[in-house]
């Protein structure tokens, strides 16, 4: 879960569905060649970022994105 509310889900299968107040938005997310994931949301935004660990008493709480190029910065939390 997002600061915003919005939440994401990411598939196995390299799927992924983001939804912000109640309307989902369908996409895929992949790792690149040189390690850092990558996301696709037809039909043609692709934004690639850097991924931290998000950790609180020695527990993954969930993950950090820096979008590489622009800088814009997301922090997601795990849901129970």
């Amino acid at each position: 879960m997002f600061s915003d509310g919005a939440t994401q889900v990411f598939e196995a299968d390299g799927q992924t569905t983001y939804v912000e107040n109640g309307h989902p938005t369908w996409g895929e997310w992949y790792v690149d060649d040189s390690g850092h994931f990558g996301s696709f949301w037809p039909p043609s935004y692709r934004a690639t970022y850097d991924l931290r660990w998000t950790v609180e008493d020695g527990a993954i709480v969930g993950l950090h994105f820096t979008e590489l190029g622009r800088g814009s910065r997301f922090d997601g939390r795990y849901r129970d």
